[in-house]
């Protein structure tokens, strides 16, 4: 029998109930959006707290509320509000080095999401194993995306933008997260079973 509580969101709200839903995926967008603002700018690509979001995201809704959110999310900042990082919005977001990261987060949060449906991401080594696949998933995508921005410099060029510069910021994002969220998923069973 499968387990309906498998998700963050499945576990506090029992019943479906669209009014819950919407002002659920309007504030994951409004966290989205400030957590991509806490930023280290560099260039091309700033370091920022986004992908923690997504992370949270995919654990909290699955993956078809998760892509809910995240599309709701661009939609956001493609008409007018300042939710991209460094507050940006608008088409340019979606044209521009950060273009294939933006995109990534769709398949980040599908694939996270679908890991969490299937049980995954309740124990330090399971939330490790998501947060890297989901972190392989988005740098797939974004350094695709960079390297068609920046016209197919080479490899070297890309990683160097795109992915060494990030590396220890992911890393103390996935322990943070490896640390809390078995413990919010402790916390959701326990207020479950009562």
């Amino acid at each position: 029998m499968e387990n309906i509580n498998n998700t963050w969101y499945s576990t506090i709200f029992k019943q479906k109930n669209i009014f819950i839903e919407f002002f659920a995926v309007i504030f994951s967008v409004v966290v989205l959006g400030i957590l991509a603002n806490i930023t280290v700018p560099l260039w091309p690509v700033p370091v920022t707290m986004q992908t923690f979001g997504v992370f949270l995201i995919a654990f909290f809704f699955g993956s078809k509320r998760g892509v809910i959110a995240i599309l709701s999310y661009i939609v956001a900042g493609l008409i007018g509000f300042g939710v991209f990082a460094g507050y940006k919005s608008g088409y340019a977001a979606l044209i521009g080095p950060t273009a294939g990261y933006i995109i990534g987060f769709i398949f980040m949060a599908i694939i996270v999401g679908l890991l969490i449906e299937k049980g995954f991401g309740r124990d330090f080594k399971s939330v490790m194993y998501c947060m890297l696949v989901g972190q392989v998933v988005l740098y797939i995508c974004g350094l695709i995306g960079l390297s068609f921005f920046l016209g197919h410099p080479g490899i070297m060029t890309v990683l160097q933008l795109g992915f060494f510069p990030f590396i220890i910021g992911d890393m103390i994002k996935a322990l943070a997260a490896g640390a809390l969220f078995p413990k919010v998923w402790k916390g959701l069973s326990k207020i479950s079973s009562n």
